[in-house]
């Protein structure tokens, strides 16, 4: 039988950033509107990452399995319910990201040309489809693992979140080797590696990138 770990961490050395909104106020859970793309940085300054509102509830230590084919679990989204979740907005199959000229990675509510599944995060770059309220999972499409998933503390009595680790497969390296001019053009040489410190802003997908592609 395999041996399931708990869980295997894409970053070993994770920042604990509080989820602050553009004014530098801390993000209340409650104030997230429900099935809206909202994107923050973590844990580097140049990976993207949607942070959601689901509709309903999420279930607990769902099982998944990271490029090395290692089982490990995604623990649940934040709150309660656990209604609250966020992943690496890194595509695992070409590493297509969510950049602040384009976003090809977002989630829909409804339907859309690419898929007939509602609720799921789309990558309209080469069409895989992943299941946000299951950890992440691929649905279809050539990607074939899951998005490495935000771990979210949440402080039930000031309704606030912080993001606290990386859950899932380690494609950090591989992101950074595929769009390394990309990144040294937008950061400066060599910045794009600089972890997040103190808080990371949320906003809004609309406003975060000039053009959010549809498909």
């Amino acid at each position: 039988m395999e041996s399931l770990a708990q869980p295997t961490f894409a970053l070993e050395s994770s920042p604990k950033l509080k989820l602050v909104d553009g004014t530098g106020k801390p993000i209340k859970a409650a104030a997230l509107k429900t099935h809206v793309n909202y994107v923050f940085s973590y844990p580097y300054v140049s990976t993207p990452c949607l942070l959601l509102r689901l509709g309903a509830a999420t279930p607990r230590n769902v099982e998944q399995k990271d490029a090395q084919k290692a089982r490990y679990v995604w623990p649940g989204g934040a709150r309660i319910d656990g209604a609250v979740v966020a992943y690496l907005a890194i595509c695992t199959h070409a590493f297509t990201y969510d950049s602040k000229e384009t976003s090809f990675l977002h989630y829909n509510k409804t339907r859309t040309q690419l898929t007939a599944r509602t609720k799921a995060i789309t990558c309209c770059a080469h069409g895989s489809v992943y299941d946000p309220a299951l950890g992440a999972k691929v649905v279809s499409g050539p990607a074939e693992h899951p998005l490495a998933a935000v771990q979210l503390d949440y402080e039930a009595t000031t309704d606030e979140l912080t993001a606290v680790g990386l859950v899932g497969t380690a494609l950090l390296e591989e992101f950074f080797n595929a769009y390394r001019a990309d990144l040294n053009a937008e950061y400066g040489r060599g910045a794009y590696r600089a972890l997040v410190e103190g808080q990371t802003t949320v906003l809004p997908m609309t406003e975060y990138s000039k053009a959010v592609v549809q498909c």
